[in-house]
């Protein structure tokens, strides 16, 4: 009797959970994941079939396994590359479920494909034990699997031990043999050939006995850190979205004031209070202690090298043109004002923004580089004719 075999059949109820094995069984489309996890407990316990998408959800089944200390919880999980948001949304499941597990088995029915290797280098790279399953081995003569499995380690080295690279068959395609029936003649039937899973029990049975308690620890710290780095994706989402919100509110009274001023000459004085008030705004946000004196020279700054950089003239020139086959031209000159202030003051929170998730870091080429990139963008997405649109219906209802 195989070191598993007789004994991934056996249901535990109220063991301890602090000394269960995450064993997740996952692969790219229909390679025979489910297929395997019915061999391993000797029982169907999964739907299969030759179709991608036929596991919809993870699923889990409970067992004993002699020779270690602890329960083995082995997971199916959906295929990994199937098309459609469906798809996705199941390659994403099979993800997380990965992502929790002490040990993985991927299964593979052929050699790598590029999606393949990029799956097992990015679980690998986050710390994941993979054992790789060429499965179908029976599909194979032995010289043509013989040369895929030295493929497969010859692909995955570096990442997968050769050792922890096994072929199994998980369910073997029936053979034809010759019967004789009771009335002396003979017949070609089809027979059941059982699954050929020893490498691969051996190997996950070594594993768990050396490295059990290790693998344990090991996914305790790395789910550790996957839940702090989502807490801090989290917080950047919301960081972001309030700086973009409170970019958004000042751009547009930034517009209204250079609109409303009378005085051209103390236009951008009133709008340079604005952005100051903005900078303080994003800075609080992110929690950055910086002093009012310290923000204003950064504002100060960034106002200048505009400057330089010609973005007030080239955002005017543009303007001037799109508000002169516009009904209102009369007002043409304080709109164009209006929008070069509120362009102004969005490429100055957008490049503060970056500097302050960079860590308060202007990068390679200092604050230059970075107010030219946030130009490019602006560019490319065609921002300031949107804003000219519109800024005609928000400062006229104003």
């Amino acid at each position: 009797m195989n070191r598993i075999g007789a004994v991934i059949m056996v249901e535990s109820v109220g063991h301890d959970r602090s000394r269960d094995f995450q064993l997740v069984v996952i692969g790219t489309g229909p390679v025979g994941k489910t297929s395997l996890v019915n061999a391993l407990l000797g029982r169907t316990v999964g739907e299969t079939g030759a179709t991608m998408g036929t596991t919809r959800i993870g699923q889990s089944h409970t067992h004993v396994v002699e020779g270690v200390e602890g329960t083995l919880l082995l997971t199916d999980t959906p295929g990994l590359g199937e098309a459609g948001p469906e798809g996705s949304a199941r390659e994403l499941e099979a993800i997380d479920l990965a992502t929790r597990a002490d040990l993985l088995v991927f299964v593979v029915d052929h050699d790598l494909d590029r999606a393949d290797c990029r799956n097992i280098f990015d679980l690998a790279r986050q710390g994941k034990r993979l054992i790789v399953a060429l499965n179908k081995k029976d599909r194979f003569t032995d010289e043509d699997r013989e040369a895929i499995m030295a493929k497969l380690r010859e692909r995955l080295g570096g990442f997968v031990a050769a050792l922890d690279i096994v072929a199994v068959a998980a369910a073997p395609a029936p053979i034809q043999v010759r019967v004789r029936r009771p009335d002396g003649a003979t017949e070609t039937v089809l027979e059941e050939d059982p699954p050929d899973l020893e490498d691969l029990e051996s190997r996950v049975a070594t594993v768990l006995e050396r490295e059990g308690d290790a693998l344990r620890a090991g996914n305790l710290l790395l789910r550790a850190r996957l839940r702090e780095q989502a807490e801090r994706a989290t917080i950047s989402r919301q960081r972001r979205a309030r700086a973009a919100a409170t970019i958004e509110r000042h751009q547009w009274l930034a517009a209204l004031t250079a609109f409303a001023n009378p005085v051209l000459a103390l236009g951008p004085m009133a709008v340079g209070a604005v952005q100051l008030r903005m900078l303080s705004e994003m800075a609080a946000i992110y929690d950055a202690q910086l002093s009012a004196e310290f923000v204003e020279m950064v504002g100060r700054q960034m106002a200048q090298t505009l400057l330089k950089l010609g973005v007030a003239e080239a955002a005017a020139s543009v303007l001037a043109g799109f508000f002169k086959f516009n009904p209102l031209g009369f007002a043409a000159g304080g709109l164009v004002q209006a929008v070069t202030m509120a362009y102004l003051t969005r490429l100055t929170g957008a490049s503060f923004v970056e500097y302050l998730e960079q860590g308060q870091a202007w990068g390679e080429g200092g604050m230059r580089a970075m107010l030219s990139r946030q130009l490019e963008e602006s560019r490319r997405s065609e921002w300031l004719t949107q804003i000219a649109k519109t800024a005609i219906r928000r400062l006229f209802q104003r």
